[in-house]
């Protein structure tokens, strides 16, 4: 009798196991949990191609677009229904989350706004028809500071970047940075930071702590405090560490330095530190598996 009863008792603790260990595993965020639950929305809105018409973001983006403002691929002037794609960036949250950071070659930018437009019929892209105006007003709920325009686009030594546009003039009002539409893409409001301190080179690692997963992807951001501006810095293979641009970062900035990862099942790992930049910092970051609530309580700090 004592026997049965001791292994029921031990059934009992096994299963009640199971049951926590199962659970723990199914809180783990997975991929296309963290995409549905953070990635940044994009909203799509209908117009008439022949007929003059303007949308708003649900962040309070504006565009207003003339008559025949589009091309087909052929540079034919489009007629019938378009539909307009519009995801926007008002926030470092957002800018995180986007992974479109503030920087053009490795030098920091301040940001007023980031926002990609595309416009699309039957499936196919479009262009924007040179000859006409789409004005432009983003709201000023980032930032205030005056701007400068930037697109994303490739450049003879980098694949992808923020260009400056050096014909764009930004115009700055009380509530909204207000410019002509320079094409279809992300676009960014911005203008270079300077800062007189000298700069220094930063690294960084994650750190599994107990464990080796088998890492498929891997990013690491800084987000500065007192600053509109979030820089990546890339993993280099040759060092096997992450790094900022050389000898781009201010010394004395603040901030987090943020990691996200996803393994070959599809889990997400997440971790983050304080710093404060100094010659030649190193961060080891703990990295973990990640939560829903994990995320959420990081991205509840930043602005």
């Amino acid at each position: 009798m004592k026997n049965l009863t001791l292994i029921a008792v031990l059934l009992i603790t096994f299963l009640f196991a199971c049951k926590k260990d199962k659970g723990t595993d199914s809180s783990k965020l997975t991929l296309a949990e963290f995409k549905a639950k953070f990635t940044v929305p994009t909203q799509k809105f209908n117009g008439t191609a022949t007929t003059a018409f303007s949308i708003t973001g649900a962040k309070g983006m504006k565009f207003d677009f003339p008559a025949n403002a589009f091309l087909d691929a052929a540079g034919n002037v489009v007629t019938g229904n378009v539909i307009i794609s519009l995801t926007e960036i008002l926030s470092k949250r957002d800018i995180l989350l986007s992974g479109k950071v503030t920087q053009s070659n490795g030098q920091l930018l301040i940001s007023g706004g980031e926002f990609q437009i595309l416009a699309s019929q039957n499936g196919q892209l479009l262009k924007l028809n040179p000859a006409v105006n789409v004005n432009v007003k983003v709201p000023t709920t980032f930032n205030t500071d005056p701007m400068n325009l930037f697109v994303f686009s490739g450049t003879t030594v980098s694949d992808s970047t923020w260009v400056l546009d050096q014909k764009a003039r930004v115009a700055t009002s009380t509530d909204f940075y207000q410019f002509s539409l320079p094409n279809f893409g992300w676009i960014n409001c911005d203008y270079f930071y300077s800062n007189p301190n000298p700069k220094t080179t930063i690294t960084a690692s994650p750190v599994y702590v107990g464990m080796n997963p088998s890492i498929k992807d891997q990013r690491a951001y800084m987000v500065f405090d007192d600053i509109k501006s979030v820089a990546g810095l890339p993993f280099v293979l040759a060092i096997n560490k992450h790094q900022s641009y050389l000898n781009s970062m201010p010394i004395g900035l603040k901030g987090k330095l943020v990691i996200l990862s996803t393994d070959m099942n599809d889990v997400i790992y997440f971790g983050h530190v304080n710093f404060t930049v100094s010659a030649d910092l190193h961060l080891n970051v703990p990295v973990s598996p990640a939560t829903a609530s994990d995320i959420d309580n990081y991205l509840n700090t930043i602005n």
